[in-house]
């Protein structure tokens, strides 16, 4: 799930994603009432856009749980709409076979109203992500 000090699953939302799987989509990343499973429709690459609802954050972490993801990239936004993309840092992921990945990103406390995960490739087709688990302080509670 996503976390901040002020519990940030009742905050965040997806703003965007460009797999539109109808059995896994993107907002089941958010809910804790859904299995967490994002899945990918076969292309890269796929972007998933978080949106912290009027809160200005201080990102410090991100746990991403997955499957199959070669290549990912976040970028930042700062303003009240998705635009005016800052890129952070590219990451480049090992191959577990038959084993999920567990990647921690150490995010720098880096200041963000939207936060861009673009999966540039992988290791197939189709990627997964499980959990993404963000860890973040409260900057100002609205822009």
């Amino acid at each position: 799930g996503i976390n901040a000090e002020y519990g940030l699953g009742a905050t965040a939302t997806i703003a965007h994603s460009t797999s539109l799987s109808s059995h896994f989509p993107a907002f089941c990343l958010l809910d804790s009432t859904s299995p967490k499973l994002f899945t990918t429709t076969g292309s890269f690459p796929q972007e998933i856009v978080l949106h912290f609802k009027g809160h200005v954050l201080n990102l410090l972490s991100l746990n991403i749980t997955s499957s199959y993801i070669k290549s990912i990239s976040l970028f930042r936004s700062v303003k009240d709409k998705p635009h005016s993309w800052e890129a952070m840092k590219t990451y480049m992921f090992e191959e577990e076979y038959s084993q999920l990945q567990r990647n921690f990103l150490d995010l720098q406390a880096v200041t963000a109203t939207y936060l861009k995960i673009v999966i540039s490739s992988g290791f197939s087709n189709f990627v997964a992500i499980y959990d993404l688990d963000i860890k973040s302080k409260t900057v100002t509670s609205s822009l």
